[in-house]
């Protein structure tokens, strides 16, 4: 009886660090945890040319499903951050369970530099999108591209649009070149 009183509290603390973690990174960061799909992610390495020579950030990176999937199709060097700490946990716990070499980073996107992604990838809410767009013409360097899931940024034109399905959207963006402006054909 007494083993099954324990066994019960723990599994209560643990929902009840999954609600408070949750409820947290939201308050947080006004984005929910919303996984993406994996047809989606494979569409995007495949396309986009993905490969070993290549740094890939993925901003809210939730359990780790993106991070290990592109590290996996392209063996890119990869890193996500997330401030939700139950999903980060989680993707800790992936990462020892697949051996990856993901860098996983438990902290605010905004406050890191992204200079040494030449992709970064977000699945954010609009309320966001206009600082990671600063953000990205600010750190990355020229020709570093962007894939934008869903909700555009609100200046900078797309290079690409990718319709996918189950109605998302894909924007994929480049930093601009010094003097140019900045296009690249992406097949």
């Amino acid at each position: 009886m007494m083993l099954f009183l324990i066994v019960m509290l723990l599994v209560a603390v643990f929902i009840l660090f999954i609600i408070t973690s949750s409820f947290l990174g939201f308050i947080i960061t006004r984005v929910p945890f919303v996984s993406t799909y994996k047809g989606d992610i494979e569409f995007i390495v495949k396309k986009l040319g993905i490969n070993s020579a290549d740094v890939f950030y993925d901003l809210g990176s939730g359990d780790g499903k993106v991070v290990f999937l592109v590290e996996k199709l392209s063996g890119a060097k990869v890193k996500g951050f997330e401030l939700t700490w139950w999903t980060h946990l989680l993707a800790q716990l992936k990462k020892l369970i697949r051996r990856s070499r993901a860098q996983l980073v438990n902290r605010n996107f905004f406050k890191q530099n992204w200079s040494d992604a030449n992709y970064i990838y977000g699945y954010l809410y609009p309320p966001l999108m206009g600082r990671v767009e600063e953000k990205f013409l600010a750190d990355c360097k020229p020709g570093s591209i962007a894939i934008i899931r869903d909700f555009p940024f609100p200046k900078l034109k797309p290079v690409e649009v990718y319709n996918l399905p189950k109605k998302h959207e894909i924007y994929i963006y480049q930093a601009p070149f010094p003097k140019s402006d900045g296009r690249i054909k992406v097949s």
